[in-house]
């Protein structure tokens, strides 16, 4: 019997935590509080531990701004992997209840999910993701309701959602439909839009963008949707951001979705500065600028990511000299080269093979996105 076998055979304590949204009006009465007990019961399920641990939900309280935020907590242990569906089912499902039965603040705004080596494990993930699923888009009339893993802390994972913009081979040699070379324009129409706010209610403003030719910057489209095609907003924007709109009517704003992008997302999608947020499968990471600037090492003269060459480390920092995406004050820092590398191979950007270095198996599918956690995605401003 492999080890492999073994340890998946091992007893496993899944920790499952659940934010909902803060209120102001929300008061933990005795009526609450002896409520919740009574669903608690309902779901208990023994672990042999005591405290978020137990098998027993647990509720605490937050304070935050005017309002008192809920946070369930509960346990799950897991002897046998056929079982681990229902009964991380059964805990997504007390989230759901308490929610809907007006136990706790407001609607779910995060969960999280702690069990070990959860990064690297691919099958309790789906599980935990698919026990979501279909307990949320069930109730909630989405079918198609997809989440994502933000990684981020050892053996804690938070569920969110995730809009998908480009590969992250795109986004670095910036071929893709979200160039830089527009911020400027899409900026100043957001400015006037936050400053308009009752001229345009009754508007949604979004781009339309053009596969971009070889070596070339996109092609963008101001458009705008409503109850029919306004004269007026259209004169507005244009003569104080210098941008034609073109209307669009909702049947075909609703049917090819597909092609129009919010400005906040094009916003985010082009930004050559800050954190990334890159999905791995189903794990979403952060990828840090200085990690960036080490990934061009591995790509070629024409910005192309050699991904099966292997390098040494010397032939690295070799390239790390000539780098013009590596500040000045960094090119030949040996210590910048091990501890940017060393983040890399830890997240799985890079793989290190013996003493060399290469990039990561799946390095061209990973995509360049903005997670959002579940409260800030019903939110979200398209």
């Amino acid at each position: 019997m492999t080890q492999s076998s073994v340890a998946s055979k091992k007893p496993a304590v899944f920790d499952l935590v659940a934010h909902y949204e803060p209120s102001a009006h929300f008061q933990f009465t005795r009526k609450v509080r002896n409520e919740f007990d009574t669903l608690a019961d309902k779901y208990s399920r023994h672990t042999w531990l005591l405290g978020r641990h137990g098998g027993r939900a647990v509720m605490q309280t937050d304070i935050e701004g005017i309002g008192v935020a809920c946070r369930v907590e509960i346990g799950r242990l897991v002897f046998r992997p056929s079982s681990r569906y229902d009964l991380i089912k059964s805990a997504m499902r007390m989230f759901r209840e308490a929610q809907d039965n007006d136990l706790a603040s407001g609607q779910v705004s995060r969960v999280l999910v702690n069990f070990p080596k959860a990064d690297n494990k691919p099958y309790e993930r789906d599980t935990v993701r698919q026990a979501f699923m279909d307990v949320f888009a069930e109730a909630d009339g989405d079918e198609d309701l997809e989440c994502a893993f933000l990684a981020e802390e050892i053996d804690r994972l938070e569920l969110g959602r995730c809009v998908e913009y480009q590969t992250l081979t795109n986004y670095l040699r910036e071929d893709g439909h979200f160039h830089s070379a527009h911020r400027s324009r899409i900026e100043k129409v957001q400015r006037h839009l936050q400053q308009e706010v009752g001229r345009y209610e009754n508007h949604r403003f979004f781009l339309r963008t053009h596969p971009p030719d070889a070596g070339q910057v996109p092609v963008i489209d101001f458009c705008y949707t409503g109850d029919s095609a306004d004269i007026r907003v259209e004169a507005f924007m244009e003569g104080y951001t210098e941008e034609k709109m073109e209307f669009v009517c909702r049947e075909d704003y609703l049917h090819h979705g597909s092609q129009f992008t919010g400005l906040a997302d094009y916003e985010r999608a082009s930004r050559r500065f800050g954190k990334l947020w890159i999905l791995q499968a189903d794990l979403v990471r952060r990828l840090m600028p200085q990690q960036v600037s080490i990934l061009y090492l591995f790509f070629d003269s024409e910005i192309q990511p050699e991904l099966e060459r292997t390098f040494t480390w010397d032939e690295l920092s070799e390239r790390q000299r000539a780098s013009h995406f590596i500040s000045r004050a960094s090119r030949n820092s040996q210590t910048y080269l091990d501890m940017v590398l060393e983040g890399l191979v830890l997240n799985r950007f890079v793989e290190q093979v013996g003493e060399k270095y290469r990039l990561a198996p799946g390095f061209d599918t990973f995509s360049h996105v903005t997670f959002y956690q579940l409260g800030e995605f019903r939110k979200r401003q398209i």
